[in-house]
């Protein structure tokens, strides 16, 4: 905070939660002067080095932060590129790592690492350990990764008690309403229009991201509206190709509209590469395993 109460920090962490990565960058970078306080540079540190692996540019993170950074969250920040940047390398120790860390009380009472290594935990699907480090948690960027997880293990209900607490810290935050959405989307029914209807204002507002795309395009696929959906994704991949939501939403979209499995197939090879734990290339694999198994059962 600076002067007066006034967060000069909020339009940056806004275009954050709105999935608009280049904007916190642009921002804090166009605030640098501003920012002299030292509490709120490693507020600014966090989120600029957030967007940067948002962006998948780890390498940035890895030369800027140091392997001596004395500051957790940067060693956060790093220890998260760098498992980011090589999963199947670098898991291990950054399981390890973050594991050390919560035995010797370092996380306990840092809000922002607590993200980070719950972000790490949720990228390795082990979602028992990241609810067992946000069990508690009273601030809104740890429940809005709450409600992803309580939502990723369809228990809509815990989501909706996390939005509840939510709600009562800032019922207009961007991450409560964003929370909202997505709970609406997993409700079905009547509440799909309102999640619809909410990411659509949010992109009217802001501007439309990826973030925002996906969401109604997600919410759009539910209510069979396939066009719709269609055009929404290929605005979206215009903006990032890489982004695997994007990919994985299209592919829905193209099996319902029963575009040529040639199509099918490219973006699921596309997807394959950029992000092979996807939930869609999980489904993938299960289904080929699946199938292997049947051919090997009757001797096929």
């Amino acid at each position: 905070m600076s002067g007066g109460g006034i967060d000069i920090l909020f339009e940056s962490k806004n275009y954050f939660y709105l999935g608009n990565y280049q904007g916190t960058i642009n921002d804090i970078n166009k605030k640098s002067k501003q920012i002299a306080d030292k509490g709120l540079k490693n507020e600014a540190d966090y989120y600029l080095y957030r967007s940067y692996i948002a962006q998948g540019n780890y390498d940035i993170v890895l030369s800027e932060i140091r392997n001596s950074e004395s500051s957790p969250i940067l060693q956060g920040l790093r220890l998260y590129a760098s498992y980011l940047s090589s999963p199947s390398q670098n898991k291990d120790i950054a399981l390890l790592t973050a594991k050390e860390w919560i035995k010797d009380g370092m996380v306990q009472f840092n809000y922002n690492l607590q993200v980070i290594v719950a972000s790490l935990f949720y990228q390795e699907q082990d979602y028992e350990e990241a609810l067992r480090l946000l069990n508690n948690c009273d601030y809104i960027e740890g429940l809005s990764l709450l409600v992803q997880i309580y939502l990723k293990i369809d228990r809509v209900d815990l989501a909706e008690k996390a939005y509840n607490l939510m709600k009562g810290i800032d019922i207009d935050a961007t991450p409560s309403i964003l929370a909202l959405a997505w709970i609406q989307i997993a409700q079905g029914e009547e509440k799909i229009k309102s999640a619809y209807a909410c990411f659509e204002e949010l992109a009217e507002k802001y501007g439309p991201t990826p973030l925002l795309l996906n969401g109604q395009a997600v919410a759009a696929i539910s209510m069979r509206r396939f066009d719709k959906a269609e055009t929404l994704l290929l605005e979206s991949i215009e903006k990032d190709s890489k982004n695997p939501d994007t990919i994985a939403n299209l592919i829905s979209c193209f099996i319902n509209m029963k575009k040529p499995v040639e199509v099918i197939d490219r973006y699921l090879n596309l997807l394959r590469t950029i992000s092979p734990k996807h939930d869609w290339m999980n489904a993938v694999s299960e289904a080929e395993d699946a199938f292997q198994r049947s051919k090997s059962r009757y001797g096929h």
